[in-house]
């Protein structure tokens, strides 16, 4: 199994408040190619059905391996952004201006 981190181009929810937007999507899978081409027509997970109405694109950014018990792990810490190399890597060039 393999557990994936996908980054969206921009957050889905409500803009107006901070906490109820997401801008990253962590999912497990037998068969990555598969449910990653699920997800771009909008199926496998609620989320990504709303990603994909609202015209929104992602990126896969990151895998680990390991199965659901890893996938409930990482989605615990709230803390996807950490996890994700995009989002690291706007931080860094934020922080040398």
């Amino acid at each position: 199994m393999t557990v994936y981190l996908l980054h969206f181009a921009q957050p889905i929810g409500n803009l107006a408040n901070p906490r109820g937007q997401a801008q990253h999507y962590i999912g497990s899978t037998d068969d990555l190619t598969a449910r990653l081409a699920a997800h771009s027509h909008g199926n496998g997970a609620a989320i990504m059905a709303a990603v994909a109405a609202q015209g929104i694109t992602w990126t896969l950014t990151r895998t680990w391996p390991g199965g659901r018990a890893e996938e409930r792990r990482l989605k615990a810490r709230h803390k996807a952004r950490t996890l994700c190399p995009i989002c690291n890597n706007a931080r860094a060039d934020l922080t040398s201006i």
